[in-house]
């Protein structure tokens, strides 16, 4: 009688480990920017990192409402039109004090900045440069030039397939040896000119301040790993440990790309009810094969 009770205990142990293993693969996905890709190209461990009682996942824009003087929103790579009550939270967030950071190059960003009413504005064309890290010229080197909020105390950054920006006060500059890669060879050609661009900016809106961040790429699994005499980590850091609450757009982000089994449970795990119900569930079938096999 024990040698079974010990087998059953065992299958037990196997089958939870299984159905761990199982539940974690179906979690996630291959979707650029998602924060449930942990491949390369996904932003897993960025968010994992993240300290849950400092950050807030906005995921309705009256959510914004109660935070006023030193809240910090960052939406990265937006993925569509913001909606008019998106535009409208998002000014009455500057209105009240607090800073937003949109971190785009060739997505929405450019169309929410203008809706906003600033002045920055997001080029066409990816960014190349000779004083690259690495082979491919899009993989540029650029340096601040202000000690300013979120790039102080840092130092030289890479950025992939970063674009340039226009309007506002720059913080991070490329160098001179840059060009914007318009016809998409990665050479330098006769329409092209060489010069310095910036890539992170910024502009004070009434009592608030938006910042804009080229490279959403910064985000993602690969960048995380950059060399540490970079300062992509210190500009993460300054991000994550601003001085007041945090708080991650879910609304308009291609972070929040879940598909097929893994949206289902993304959407188990965002509804505190259905979590609820899902695990009530789950262990009343555990319950119930476990009293089979004893019986």
């Amino acid at each position: 009688m024990r040698i079974i009770k010990a087998v059953f205990w065992i299958a037990g142990i196997v089958l939870l480990v299984s159905a761990l293993a199982l539940a974690g693969h179906l979690t996630t996905n291959s979707q650029e920017f998602s924060q449930y890709n942990p491949n390369w190209n996904g932003t897993s461990q960025f968010f994992s990192d993240l300290d849950r009682h400092h950050t807030v996942m906005v995921l309705d824009s009256t959510q914004l409402a109660p935070y006023k003087d030193n809240a910090l929103l960052l939406i990265i790579a937006p993925k569509r039109s913001p909606t008019g009550a998106e535009i409208t939270a998002y000014q009455a967030f500057l209105d009240r004090g607090n800073t937003i950071v949109v971190a785009d190059d060739f997505g929405t960003g450019s169309e929410i900045l203008q809706r906003i009413g600033s002045r920055i504005s997001i080029l066409k064309g990816n960014l190349s440069s000779i004083d690259r890290e690495y082979a491919d010229p899009y993989t540029i080197v650029v340096y601040p030039i202000e000690n300013a909020s979120p790039v102080d105390n840092c130092g030289a950054l890479i950025l992939d397939r970063a674009a340039a920006l226009n309007g506002g006060e720059p913080l991070v500059m490329t160098s001179i040896l840059s060009w914007i890669d318009t016809n998409g060879d990665r050479r330098i050609t006769t329409n092209e000119e060489l010069g310095e661009f910036p890539v992170i900016s910024s502009e004070e809106i009434s009592r608030g301040r938006i910042v804009v961040i080229s490279d959403p790429s910064i985000f993602i699994n690969s960048m995380q790993d950059v060399d540490v005499t970079f300062g992509n980590h210190c500009l993460i850091n300054n991000l994550m440990n601003y001085p007041g609450t945090v708080l991650i757009d879910q609304m308009n982000s291609r972070t929040r790309d879940a598909d097929g089994i893994s949206g289902i449970f993304h959407v188990i795990r965002t509804q505190f009810v259905l979590e609820i119900l899902f695990f009530g569930f789950l262990v009343l079938i555990a319950a119930w094969t476990w009293r089979r096999k004893i019986l």
